[in-house]
């Protein structure tokens, strides 16, 4: 074992709670102690993800609220998914934020798609 993957396995076991530090400490490398992790909590990942888009999917800005908060909001939405792996490219942050929107938003939803045709 080589002294970086020593001192890998140290901060990885010091950073776990005491259950999981018996667990892994045997183990004979860092990676052998992250795939564990891995593994472990794979369920509870996937569960974590199918949460976040989700929450992405069904946002919807009220009637009368902030722009600015709502916007806000969706930037913290869209990000959450990235935080698991999911690749969402920038100009489909922009249809999903605009999605959003109330029907009262639906005039600047038209003008942006336009002025978006226009220029590309």
């Amino acid at each position: 074992m080589g002294k970086a993957d020593a001192m890998a396995r140290c901060y990885i076991l010091v950073s776990m709670a005491n259950v999981l530090q018996h667990q892994h400490q045997s183990m004979g490398s860092a990676y052998d102690m992250l795939e564990s992790l891995k593994e472990m909590f794979r369920e509870q990942y996937y569960a974590a993800k199918k949460t976040a888009i989700k929450a992405l999917v069904n946002a919807k800005m009220a009637e009368g609220s902030s722009i600015r908060d709502h916007v806000l909001k969706m930037m913290g939405l869209l990000n959450e998914p990235e935080v698991f792996g999911a690749v969402i490219n920038k100009e489909s942050h922009v249809e999903m934020v605009l999605q959003t929107l109330p029907d009262s938003f639906q005039q600047f939803r038209l003008n942006y798609n336009k002025n978006k045709w226009i220029y590309h």
